[in-house]
């Protein structure tokens, strides 16, 4: 539940930002570990509270600005009358951001599904010209998963120590590029929000993830193979590159490794039909590439 929006956090917005705001109203299904506001005053506005463990979202933001500057879906926080991004607020950072009027792309349109496929590709060329420099609190990431006995498997893990001896350097990405994070309207991608997962990483494994957020059965333990084809496609047409169609899977397989330890690890119920569902996924793909 979205904590409220009380004279706490409208006096944090008129000291830090400027902005003097009556009332806002709480988001829901944006943001899963933050409180999200919006309202209609100045223009239309987001405000975000993310969680205390997130201290290094001025390098974050720092980045979606750059962003920014080639890519106009990717829109940057306002500003602090000092020059930050964020404001601390009982200890979690505040961050204001225009608000984009739209809906959650639709991944069962082909068109809109191209249209993220060149937003994908546009992200990752602009980020070859920017920093690098790692991110100062990374998120985590399981990569081998070697503790739960039926996510190990020694196949898998040979194709990504092959793909990871020939791979260029990372760059940073957004980290979360999937459809409720693209905010659509009269058929264009009009914003991609929730920068707070950015991590310096190989765009392959945002694309291959994006893949299959985008391209998987409506059960969540499959992939459409024709639709991830045409992604595929838009992506190397965009980019001007071949992508390795044998790391697809691997880095799909890789992908939901490490989601289903996370959920595994922070007490999500294995019962759960999202969670089960990539168990199944993570077997599916490697029953299906074995055909």
């Amino acid at each position: 539940m979205t904590a409220p929006f009380d004279d706490s956090l409208r006096a944090l917005l008129a000291d830090e930002f400027g902005l003097r705001i009556a009332s806002a109203d709480p988001v829901r299904g944006l943001g899963d570990e933050c409180d999200i506001w919006s309202t209609r005053e100045h223009g239309g506005l987001a405000i975000r509270a993310s969680p205390a463990f997130r201290t290094d979202l001025e390098w974050v933001h720092d980045l979606v600005g750059r962003f920014a500057a080639v890519v106009p879906e990717a829109v940057p926080p306002l500003r602090t009358r000092g020059g930050r991004t964020t404001a601390d607020w009982h200890d979690r950072p505040v961050s204001v951001w225009p608000w984009i009027d739209g809906t959650h792309l639709d991944r069962d349109d082909p068109a809109a599904r191209t249209r993220a496929a060149d937003l994908l590709a546009r992200l990752h060329l602009a980020a070859e010209s920017l920093p690098d420099a790692p991110r100062p609190n990374p998120p985590r990431r399981c990569t081998d998963c070697p503790h739960w006995p039926d996510l190990r498997d020694p196949a898998l893990d040979d194709a990504l120590a092959a793909w990871r001896r020939t791979r260029g350097r990372p760059v940073p990405l957004h980290g979360d590029f999937y459809r409720r994070n693209l905010i659509c309207a009269d058929d264009a991608i009009r914003g991609l929000i929730d920068w707070d997962e950015l991590r310096i990483d190989h765009p392959e494994r945002e694309f291959a993830w994006t893949v299959w957020e985008l391209c998987k059965h409506s059960d969540g333990d499959a992939l459409r193979h024709a639709a991830a084809t045409s992604f595929l496609q838009t992506y190397e047409t965009a980019t001007g590159r071949p992508f390795d169609r044998a790391l697809l899977i691997p880095l799909i397989r890789e992908g939901l490794r490490a989601e289903i330890c996370r959920h595994r690890t922070t007490g999500v119920d294995p019962e759960d039909a999202y969670a089960a569902a990539q168990v199944r996924a993570f077997h599916h793909l490697h029953a299906a590439q074995s055909d």
